[in-house]
């Protein structure tokens, strides 16, 4: 949860996401080498895990690829090929709204039907809620109270001024894409991976879409 306030944060400060762009692809890079290594080499992988092995699922130990390398290349993805707006928002689905869903999803998930074999209709509902409070947050909040840090031209995939979508619109919309990322099993690849990309994609396609100008 905390990256997604870590890049409000950031956004705050007006940082750009042409600045967070190489640290992250080169993050992905570091961690990918290192699982390349230690998957290579055992006394490797047992310092390795002795080390950060808390921060790992149990299947990372010693078959799967770490966690991080899909969240880094996630993320790397959505600020390399869309607006920042797209970006944030897509972190913030990833952070806010799977938290949600996995949360509500293991304390009342057996009360509800089943979406898939491993999602279930109180995840996906907590996903929408979140998605749809996030919106309001970002857009909202953030963007109307830090002008200064969307003042680039052609920086927002959404304006209002040119958009068929106000922000109650778009806050639903939010919500449903929020719940359909995190309820898409995508070739069985990691949701750290897929959330991210599915949101920005989902969310530049409805805005576009729906674009006025």
């Amino acid at each position: 949860m905390s990256i997604g306030f870590f890049t409000l944060y950031l956004y705050t400060k007006n940082v750009q996401k042409e600045q967070i762009q190489l640290p992250l692809v080169v993050g992905f890079v570091v961690v990918f080498a290192l699982d390349l290594i230690r998957f290579r080499w055992p006394q490797v992988n047992k310092l390795y895990c002795s080390t950060v092995g808390f921060l790992m699922r149990e299947r990372e130990v010693d078959e799967y690829y770490n966690g991080v390398n899909w969240y880094l290349l996630g993320l790397a993805v959505v600020f390399l090929f869309f607006k920042k707006d797209i970006a944030v928002m897509a972190v913030l689905l990833l952070s806010l709204s799977d938290t949600a869903a996995s949360t509500v999803g293991r304390a009342w998930g057996q009360y509800t039907p089943k979406i898939t074999s491993h999602k279930s209709l109180a995840g996906s509902l907590a996903a929408c809620v979140v998605g749809i409070l996030s919106c309001y947050l970002f857009y909202g909040y953030f963007v109307p109270n830090y002008p200064e840090c969307n003042d680039i031209p052609n920086q927002f995939e959404w304006v209002s001024e040119k958009s068929g979508l106000n922000i109650h619109s778009l806050a639903l919309l939010s919500g449903l894409v929020a719940s359909v990322s995190e309820g898409i099993d995508l070739f069985n690849w990691d949701d750290n991976f897929t959330i991210p990309v599915l949101s920005a994609v989902f969310l530049r396609l409805v805005i576009k879409l729906t674009n006025t100008d």
